[in-house]
């Protein structure tokens, strides 16, 4: 089945938000395009690094902005994104400065988007799902994803954990 995402997207992250999904998608892209450019260089290159930065903010800006529209609380997934932002800025430019190794931000970053989709988007897509539903009946909502983390807890409406 195509799901009209490039091959790094996990199949097991798709938050079933057709704008955060695409981002997300996104995101593993470029970091996978880093990564390959890492290895070939041996070094970071400051400037794709850059862009990635700037996408994962933009995409911290577009999930925020979803939430509001929909009424939920995204105080502590904002917190998240915050302390997210700033570890990966002070990583990279210690990469920059040659006080840290490429390849552990690389780990860093890797690790940070799965366990921060698994364990907060796929909440914060269920809880968009949800609102969307509560304005527009006729709206059907994804089926519940056979994943574990927080969505299968019963949520009301403009409750984020």
């Amino acid at each position: 089945m195509n799901t009209g995402f490039s091959s790094h997207l996990p199949r097991a992250l798709i938050v079933n938000v057709a704008e955060i999904d695409r981002q997300h998608d996104g995101l593993f892209s470029e970091l996978a395009a880093l990564k390959a450019m890492c290895i070939e260089q041996n070094a970071l290159p400051v400037a794709r690094a850059e862009a990635l930065f700037d996408l994962l903010v933009t995409h911290c800006a577009t999930e925020e902005q979803l939430a509001r529209d929909a009424g939920l609380d995204f105080r502590k997934h904002h917190e998240k994104h915050e302390r997210m932002l700033k570890g990966i800025r002070k990583m990279l430019n210690e990469v920059e400065g040659e006080a840290l190794d490429v390849f552990s931000l690389i780990r860093y970053i890797d690790y940070w988007f799965e366990r921060h989709i698994a364990d907060e988007d796929k909440d914060l897509g269920y809880a968009l799902q949800l609102a969307a539903q509560a304005e527009d009946p006729d709206c059907r909502l994804a089926p519940e994803p056979m994943w574990g983390g927080g969505a299968g807890r019963a949520m009301q409406p403009g409750q984020l954990v």
